[in-house]
């Protein structure tokens, strides 16, 4: 599976886009609390250093991010709009070929994640007892889950849409939730939660199909 780029940090954004895209204020704030949170945690992480590291007064940062809880979830929201934004990328490549596009979606999710310093930070403080982040990405009210469902099953719809599959939404719920497991507590290596996918992908191409 062409996994090439997937290795760098995903919160890396090529030069060419920086320039041809200046980051607003909000932009700048969300990077600066990404920074922070990788660096001294997010229970240590104040309004007050925003606004420092940002350059701007405290003031400004609640007017562009509103509370301090507020801006725990656009951080974690923009963040996983780029693995989204990944995951996408590995399913088109794979056209109506379920059995090789989700597996591969999988595992750029978990080979980017074991790289990507935010999400390192985020379970690294929940291992410690610290869970304020970590709920943000796993629970049915956090911006992840519902969104990577929704976005997931979306593409899911459009590529495997004519396979007839008798029920789609929930191979595209059983993966998603299969992964953010992974992602979270793993069982096994990346390879174990790929062979989990596929086996679960298999199932279904095999299943029951829609003749509706």
């Amino acid at each position: 599976m062409d996994l090439s780029g997937s290795r760098t940090s995903i919160l890396a954004v090529p030069a060419q886009y920086a320039v041809q895209m200046p980051s607003t204020l909000r932009d700048r704030i969300l990077d600066a609390g990404v920074e922070l949170i990788c660096t001294v945690g997010w229970d240590r992480v104040t309004m007050g250093q925003l606004a420092q590291r940002v350059g701007v007064s405290r003031q400004m940062v609640y007017k562009e991010v509103g509370a301090r809880d507020t801006l725990a979830r656009a951080i974690v929201a923009r963040h996983a709009e780029l693995f989204l934004s990944g995951v996408v990328d590995r399913l088109r490549a794979h056209g109506a070929d379920a059995a090789t596009g989700i597996p591969a979606a999988v595992e750029y999710v978990l080979t980017a994640a074991a790289d990507d310093p935010l999400l390192k930070a985020v379970l690294s403080a929940a291992h410690g007892g610290t869970q304020d982040l970590l709920p943000l990405l796993t629970t049915d009210r956090g911006p992840v889950l519902r969104h990577a469902l929704s976005t997931v099953l979306a593409e899911a719809t459009e590529l495997y849409g004519g396979l007839g599959l008798a029920d789609l939404p929930t191979l595209a719920e059983v993966v998603v939730r299969l992964t953010l497991s992974h992602l979270v507590q793993p069982s096994g290596p990346v390879e174990h939660a790929v062979a989990q996918a596929a086996w679960v992908t298999r199932a279904a191409l095999s299943g029951p199909r829609d003749v509706a």
